[in-house]
């Protein structure tokens, strides 16, 4: 890699690897059920990320914005072989404390649970790297106050990326943490571009260089079309957009 220069690699749904040559940051990158329409991360890559092998060696943090199962499969954090990695997750309601029951325990270490208020940021470092955690509403109505859901924004080679998850773009909470902060790039739900409340907040509230679309079901889950219609809705309303890179396959590498 380049110096200065920050890898973004697509896994999954929402999920990413992050690394600037120096540290590596897992995002939403342990899940392995197939959710609604939505992919796992294939077996091979999953299984790599776990034994810590080739381009997933000497990850440095797993950080997950919440524990739906198309994000992160707690168990399977289990086998996790390096101890050393730290792993940021927010803490677990009474549901899958029962779920995970003695397992819990064998969750590697360190790990961090994540129970800040509303309007409060967690901030995270290490060595060149500042992760900002705030608690975020998770999009749909359903949800919105019954899932442990937070974004992250991480600042890295005097560039500042922040992934959204599943959260509510339009709601005053984020908008209000994010008003101050400068942001280079977003990786957020493909849906938002086909809403006026998803672009507003793009183009009003994030203003990025670069908008990252994902959450986009691999080929062979694609039932609806998902992947057409991401493709179709960023270049319908590219004009009130900036650059957008949409995500269609596990493993693609966007350079900024």
């Amino acid at each position: 890699m380049k110096k200065g220069e920050i890898l973004i690699t697509y896994l999954s749904n929402a999920g990413f690897m992050l690394t600037d040559g120096k540290t590596k940051i897992l995002i939403d990158g342990v899940h392995t059920e197939q959710a609604l329409n939505f992919s796992p991360i294939p077996e091979k890559i999953m299984t790599k990320i776990i034994n810590g092998v080739e381009d997933f060696s000497d990850i440095d943090f797993l950080i997950f914005t919440h524990v739906h199962k198309d994000h992160c499969d707690l168990k399977k954090l289990c086998e996790v072989q390096n101890p050393k990695i730290k792993i940021i997750v927010p803490e677990l309601d009474e549901n899958n404390k029962i779920y995970l029951k003695d397992d819990l325990d064998l969750l590697p270490n360190p790990i961090s649970y994540l129970n800040s208020r509303y309007g409060e940021v967690t901030t995270i470092e290490a060595g060149n790297i500042k992760i900002k955690a705030a608690r975020t509403y998770h999009d749909g109505i359903k949800y919105r106050n019954t899932v442990n859901h937070f974004s992250y924004l991480i600042s890295v080679a005097d560039q500042q990326i922040l992934f959204m998850g599943d959260a509510e773009s339009d709601n005053s909470n984020i908008i209000a943490w994010l008003g101050n902060e400068t942001i280079d790039t977003v990786c957020i739900n493909f849906t938002e571009i086909s809403q006026e409340k998803g672009r507003t907040f793009i183009s009003d509230v994030v203003n990025p260089q670069l908008v990252i679309s994902c959450h986009i079901p691999l080929q062979q889950h694609d039932k609806f079309h998902y992947r057409e219609r991401a493709v179709e809705n960023v270049s319908k309303y590219s004009s009130s957009l900036p650059k957008v890179y949409v995500c269609l396959e596990t493993m693609e590498t966007i350079k900024i």
